[in-house]
């Protein structure tokens, strides 16, 4: 009973994307999402709080809150780079074509 429920989702998903506004507005929170995702994934790991990445990186625990919720601002490179070099990480970046299946093209290793 629930698979058809969410076929019936990703039928009614893929209808609505068909509009390129909201596309291109889900496209970006399906990056925003796995970004914030994958910070606090990688922050959990390290064992470090909010509070201590926030004071490792010299900003508030809000902010910290902010990039793992996916709220408020467009983080730059130069904060993603203090981000990752904080937790032991480097960045990689590349662009995949998207696939069929997906309309989300981010994908966040």
């Amino acid at each position: 009973m629930r698979k058809a429920r969410l076929e019936n989702f990703d039928i009614y998903l893929k209808e609505q994307l068909k509009d390129e506004k909201l596309r291109k507005l889900y496209e970006r929170e399906c990056a925003k999402v796995a970004l914030a995702q994958k910070i606090a994934v990688l922050r959990d790991e390290k064992h470090l709080r909010q509070v201590d990445l926030a004071k490792k990186l010299g900003v508030s625990q809000q902010f910290i809150s902010q990039i793992e919720t996916g709220e408020g601002c467009n983080l730059t490179i130069e904060t993603l780079l203090k981000i990752a070099k904080s937790l032991g990480r480097g960045i990689s970046i590349s662009f995949p074509k998207p696939s069929k299946r997906r309309s989300c093209c981010l994908k966040v290793t």
